[in-house]
């Protein structure tokens, strides 16, 4: 009885699925010759061409059934992989993760069933993102979720712009000529360098009334009134209001949030993590991805 072999099927899928030999190449880690002499090899399994052209094109009538079948059979292969992959995982995974991404995520993803049939336990910490990544680089991590200024830093596994935003009671932002109360988060905070250039470059008066280096700490501040801050916009709390661009406040710009991944021992889990941090934070869907 013949066998079809799952990397035949996957290549055949990505040129039907890219109509392109050289793109399917790069997606499935082949030269565009390697493609080919696959392709030539599953139509020799198939007894019956596979293309209307050679290569690519309208598939006949053979590869419409053909590529049915690879589809469903590469789907139950990944799942059995997967499934197998995480009844032998044990140990922990180290996560990093900024305080307000962890306010607004570690419910989701704790509840996941992925997180839970992951077979592995979960050490979060909460840092500053620079922290973060300089704990990926020493090894100290296997999964981080960090911004950064203007570009993503090494190790990502998937980031995207996104736009800051001002948090705060209306009445507790200040007139022009009155001093703006700030609430930030330590130095060296992302969020808090973005407040003081923006405020800076529009002559805009302004005092650090509150510094804590919870989300939680800040969010109390913040909600009683005390003053201002700056948020990533994805992810800011039901229960804070985003000050309207007309309040006067300058605008913040953009930064970059990434999902990172170290090189520890247990790379299949923290990538399965990764996949599923990317989901809770928008990334996975972002049209705007700058690196994957």
């Amino acid at each position: 009885m013949k066998n079809f072999p799952t990397d035949l099927l996957r290549t055949f899928v990505a040129v039907v699925d890219l109509d392109n030999c050289t793109r399917a190449g790069e997606r499935v880690g082949r030269t565009q010759s390697a493609v080919s002499l696959q392709l030539k090899r599953l139509q020799e399994l198939a007894g019956a061409p596979l293309f209307v052209r050679e290569a690519g094109g309208a598939l006949t009538e053979t590869g419409q059934i053909l590529a049915n079948y690879a589809r469903r059979m590469l789907a139950l292969n990944d799942e059995l992989v997967m499934r197998l992959a995480r009844k032998s995982l044990q140990g922990r995974l180290q996560i990093g993760l900024p305080s307000d991404y962890a306010d607004q995520m570690l419910g989701k993803l704790l509840a996941h069933p992925n997180a839970r049939d992951a077979g592995v336990g979960f050490d979060v910490t909460c840092e500053l993102s620079v922290a973060l990544l300089d704990g990926l680089a020493e090894g100290r991590y296997d999964v981080v979720v960090a911004m950064t200024p203007d570009a993503p830093a090494e190790n990502a596994f998937i980031a995207a712009r996104e736009r800051l935003v001002w948090v705060g009671r209306p009445e507790a932002v200040a007139g022009p000529d009155e001093i703006l109360r700030i609430v930030a988060s330590p130095e060296g905070c992302l969020y808090r360098g973005a407040m003081l250039e923006a405020l800076q470059r529009d002559g805009r008066p302004f005092e650090i009334v509150y510094t804590n280096p919870s989300f939680a700490g800040l969010d109390a501040a913040i909600a009683s009134g005390f003053g201002v801050t700056a948020v990533a916009g994805s992810i800011v709390p039901a229960r804070l209001a985003r000050l309207p661009e007309p309040s006067g406040l300058p605008a913040l710009g953009d930064a970059v949030v990434g999902v990172y991944l170290g090189k520890g021992e247990q790379r299949a889990a923290a990538l399965s993590l990764a996949a599923l941090l990317a989901e809770l934070t928008g990334l996975g869907g972002a049209t705007a991805r700058l690196a994957s």
